[in-house]
């Protein structure tokens, strides 16, 4: 399949294309901590580790499994709305029902069903969207617009958890979650109005769906090392990001003791502190990855995240642990801009979707291990040694090892532009 680059877009379209980044984001910021948080201590407060960690790893198994195989669906969707758009209504519809389903749950065993729903839901839309940017975009404005991607979910970060952790500590968990699935609804809107799609040579038939499922996962790993190894990359230090965030709330509770409402809060306004931080850098940095590469970028964000990590093990006041939330949000920064920018280098256009389904599997997989891990060591290893703290010094150390080896993972890739596949010529 023959492929053409698309024309520079001007800024307004560049937002455009990223913009569901935001909405994603604000989802995954309110139900965590704050959300799911309020809804553990409520209804499992002895177990809040061991149910939240193994509960959010099976909301991201449906995600690794789900992405893939709705990105190759996209890839070969004909309709009015294009290939990406039907799958944006849909997707945005569920999350709103989940939201509200587990802000209201009863029991856990509902919260569980709204989480593993949810991240259908999610990945629904997060599949087909994040094939935008090698749909629409060239590859000299990539970095752009990975860097704006970049800041939009730092702005979702701050966003989502500076005010659900206010509504939640406040008593609303019901208006946290109703401003998630507001601004859900808008950025719909907003990028069906304002992200065309760009006409493209699809096959004249679609596939049979057994042999879609079939061919969604395939990846030649032995003839794109490049691939495999910014797969482990990004697998690891998502893996050491997601460490540190989900239990960051237990953690002030358990270890710098601060009651409930205190520490969502805290969580918020850190949380806002490190937002900040990774605006200033998240832009420059796309910018830098269009001018002098993604490797070198990708590297040294690795190097600091492990620096501030360090500092987590040793510190306990609430304005150094900070400090080292700002250390760290700097090397996440540099690296959400600089990562992205690299793997939409590499998967080809004609199947992008799929293609970055399966890199979220990457970012989901190491998500989803973190959890797992926080979930099986934090409250056994505390019981074990009788310490409310050893449990998650336990789990951070082993974040900061993740950082180092992504870090030299991300080394064996070479500088290199896009994977192409059988039949399509060579950018």
């Amino acid at each position: 399949m023959q492929e053409t680059s698309p024309p520079r877009l001007p800024w307004y379209r560049l937002a455009a294309v990223t913009l569901f980044s935001l909405a994603l984001g604000v989802v995954s910021n309110t139900l965590e901590p704050a959300v799911l948080g309020h809804k553990v201590l409520q209804l499992v407060p002895e177990q809040k580790n061991t149910a939240l960690g193994f509960t959010t790893f099976a909301g991201l198994i449906v995600a690794v499994l789900w992405q893939p195989i709705v990105g190759a669906w996209s890839d070969r969707t004909h309709s009015p709305w294009g290939r990406r758009g039907p799958y944006f209504v849909a997707g945005t519809l569920l999350v709103a029902a989940c939201l509200y389903a587990i802000a209201l749950a009863p029991t856990f065993a509902v919260v569980v069903a709204g989480v593993l729903l949810i991240q259908l839901a999610s990945n629904t839309v997060q599949g087909p969207w994040q094939a935008l940017i090698p749909d629409q975009v060239p590859a000299g404005q990539r970095g752009a617009a990975s860097g704006l991607k970049a800041a939009f979910d730092i702005l979702a970060f701050v966003l989502g958890r500076q005010v659900s952790g206010r509504l939640v500590a406040a008593g609303s968990v019901v208006g946290a979650v109703s401003v998630a699935a507001g601004l859900f609804a808008v950025v719909l809107l907003l990028t069906l109005a304002a992200a065309r799609e760009r006409p493209m040579v699809l096959p004249a038939a679609p596939q049979p769906v057994p042999r879609v499922l079939g061919h969604s996962f395939a990846v030649d790993w032995k003839a794109h090392p490049a691939f495999a190894w910014w797969f482990a990359n990004r697998f690891l230090f998502w893996a050491g990001f997601i460490a540190l965030n989900t239990f960051l709330l237990f953690y002030m509770i358990d270890v710098v003791h601060m009651a409930e409402a205190e520490a969502q809060r805290f969580v918020g306004n850190m949380s806002t502190v490190i937002g900040l931080v990774l605006l200033v850098v998240t832009l420059p940095s796309g910018w830098l990855a269009d001018r002098v590469g993604r490797k070198p970028l990708v590297a040294s964000a690795g190097l600091i995240a492990a620096a501030g990590t360090a500092m987590v093990l040793v510190v306990r006041t609430p304005g150094l642990i900070t400090a080292a939330g700002a250390l760290i949000g700097l090397g996440v920064g540099v690296f959400l801009s600089a990562n992205w920018a690299l793997v939409t280098d590499l998967v080809p256009q004609a199947e992008a979707a799929r293609y970055l389904g399966i890199a979220n599997i990457a970012t989901a997989g190491g998500s989803g291990v973190a959890r797992l891990l926080g979930g099986a060591l934090i409250d056994p290893v505390n019981r074990l040694l009788g310490s409310p703290s050893a449990g998650y010094l336990c789990l951070y150390g082993l974040t900061m090892l993740a950082f180092l080896a992504g870090t030299a993972a991300i080394l064996r890739v070479p500088e290199q532009r896009r994977m192409v596949t059988r039949g399509e010529s060579p950018p």
